[in-house]
């Protein structure tokens, strides 16, 4: 991919006229394309250089006047004699060894304004950019990335990446977010690819903390998350710069800083089961039949001690599910050939769902799940009066512009119960469908409020252009599909629905 383009978009050796009062002829000569071509032989043939830049084993002639001009770094570093480089012929450049295949593209930059990137030598162009404090080459990158994160991820990158922007650039909260929400929804597609098990200890310990996480089930994520604690021990055991203690008690970091985020008590008792004859559990049994304990009491209802754990440090959030896509709690809907549908029309589902995490085999709650994708349409209607037609009155037609999701419990319930209801957006990067967007509700359903309207599920007027405008929101082979997920998973007195940030 090209970023960057030509100074002017004039043509070379272009004139334009300049109004005058007197009328004397002027021209204005544009010939700004001849003069970068100059800047850049300048580069090329090594001409007229007056600083060599050392980095690695490599010597890159260069001119001062051009790095000045490009980098507020370079600027300070040649220009103030109280620098250490200053008025120096040779300069060294301390950059990390990823960042020396990419140096002369970074350099060339600086002369030519374009440059060639990809998902392998963004980063480190990004690290380059914004160490020399070059903004539009740090916003290019930037803009880059966010525009091919799937990519990255097919390639092994996205945990590089991630790691390396929370680093350059903590205060792009714009890529950060962006990052931070694909890691969340897209776990499921990252863990197909090589480099995930590199998560690092920190970012692993906020991703168990969400709520909003999105995976098959928990069990699906103890299994994950076992071969990432697997991954790391053994690179702790092949470490011959590290003392047996210390090795000890980086494992038991891991131990505490991750697996205890766990949350055995969102498993059925099958599934609970099955962790404690997982091959982790041979090292760490007491860690493992302990937190299986929690899970159990949990299901048996025994109020007292649940209560107790959830005061410990870690105690807080294991009460709570995520968003989990299993057929038990989740709902796909898939609204086909999009460019034909007739505005305010809906499709409508029908979806059951256990009422907790230890009956998934006895009662179940019936959902009607109604999609509005083009707008909410309300009849005309005539309001009857019933002790005279006097007070009988007209309701005008009234239509909301709003993509809309309708949940609507089927029976009347036993008491006022609490879900958290979660609606999976679709679309499409680098020709790959993955979940653009989630959004998570927190709702009371009783006999009296059985219906929940969701809203703005997607920006209304983006659905009105048409085309290719519509590309991140349509998936399928022809682009001309809305596809989104319901997930509708119970809450209990114990769930904390507030998650900590990522620091």
């Amino acid at each position: 991919m090209e970023l960057g383009s030509d100074c002017d978009e004039q043509q070379d050796c272009s004139m334009t006229d300049v109004g005058d009062k007197l009328d004397c002829g002027q021209k204005m000569l544009h010939n700004t394309n001849s003069v970068l071509q100059k800047i850049a032989n300048l580069y090329a043939e090594r001409l007229m250089s007056d600083v060599t830049l050392v980095v690695g084993d490599n010597r890159y002639p260069a001119h001062r006047i051009i790095l000045c001009a490009s980098s507020d770094v370079f600027q300070v570093m040649l220009m103030n004699a109280t620098w250490r480089e200053f008025g120096d012929a040779v300069i060294t450049l301390q950059e990390e060894e990823k960042c020396h295949g990419v140096f002369p593209q970074f350099l060339r930059y600086m002369y030519i304004g374009k440059m060639t990137i990809s998902v392998d030598t963004a980063v480190y162009i990004l690290k380059l950019a914004d160490k020399y404090n070059i903004h539009d080459l740090v916003q290019m990158c930037i803009d880059y990335m966010k525009k091919h994160i799937n990519k990255a991820t097919a390639k092994g990158y996205f945990v590089e990446w991630l790691h390396n922007v929370l680093l350059i650039c903590p205060g792009r909260k714009d890529l950060i977010s962006l990052l931070e929400n694909y890691l969340k929804w897209n776990l499921e597609r990252i863990v197909l690819y090589p480099g995930w098990e590199n998560l690092s200890l920190g970012v692993m310990n906020w991703l168990l903390q969400q709520n909003d996480l999105v995976v098959r089930s928990e069990f699906r994520l103890y299994e994950l998350v076992e071969s990432w604690f697997s991954y790391q021990k053994r690179q702790l055991e092949i470490r011959s710069d590290m003392r047996a203690q210390d090795r000890e008690g980086a494992i038991n970091k891991l131990i505490y800083g991750v697996l205890v985020h766990i949350r055995f008590s969102m498993m059925s008792l099958p599934q609970m089961a099955n962790v404690l004859m997982s091959t982790s559990v041979r090292t760490l049994k007491e860690f493992f039949v302990a937190r299986v304990a929690d899970g159990m009491n949990f299901h048996s209802r025994h109020l007292e001690v649940v209560s107790a754990i959830r005061q410990t440090e870690h105690g807080e959030l294991l009460f709570t599910p995520r968003l989990y896509t299993s057929d038990l709690w989740s709902l796909e809907i898939a609204v086909n050939y999009f460019d034909k549908l007739d505005k305010y029309s809906s499709v409508a589902s029908v979806f059951f769902s256990p009422t907790n995490f230890s009956d998934v085999d006895e009662e179940s709650n019936g959902w009607d799940v109604e999609f509005f994708p083009l707008g909410v349409r309300y009849k005309p209607a005539q309001l009857i009066g019933v002790y005279s037609a006097a007070t009988s009155r007209e309701i005008p037609e009234s239509i909301i512009r709003t993509v809309r999701l309708r949940v609507t419990t089927q029976a009347t319930m036993r008491c006022e119960s609490r879900y958290m209801i979660g609606v999976l957006i679709c679309g499409m990067m680098n020709d790959e469908e993955y979940v653009h967007n989630s959004l998570v509700r927190m709702a009371y359903f009783s006999n009296d409020q059985r219906v929940l309207n969701i809203d703005n599920l997607i920006p209304f007027d983006e659905l009105q252009l048409g085309g290719q405008s519509l590309s991140h929101y349509l998936v399928g082979e022809h682009l001309d599909t809305i596809k989104i997920k319901v997930v509708i998973v119970p809450l209990n007195p114990f769930s904390n629905v507030f998650a900590p940030p990522l620091e």
